[in-house]
């Protein structure tokens, strides 16, 4: 097994960093889900396509 050296990213961090990126795309996306939401429904209501 190899030392550290300054620099290095190990595996712990990669999937640290992919942690917290899928966290911020799935916070990003439930600040979103409203408005799409709000969007369908306003979009299907009618009988007639906008």
């Amino acid at each position: 097994m190899s030392a550290l050296r300054p620099g290095d990213i190990t595996d712990g961090m990669i999937q640290a960093m992919e942690t917290v990126k899928r966290q911020a795309l799935q916070k990003d996306l439930r600040a979103l889900a409203p408005n799409i939401r709000a969007d369908a429904e306003g979009r299907y209501d009618s009988p007639e396509p906008r």
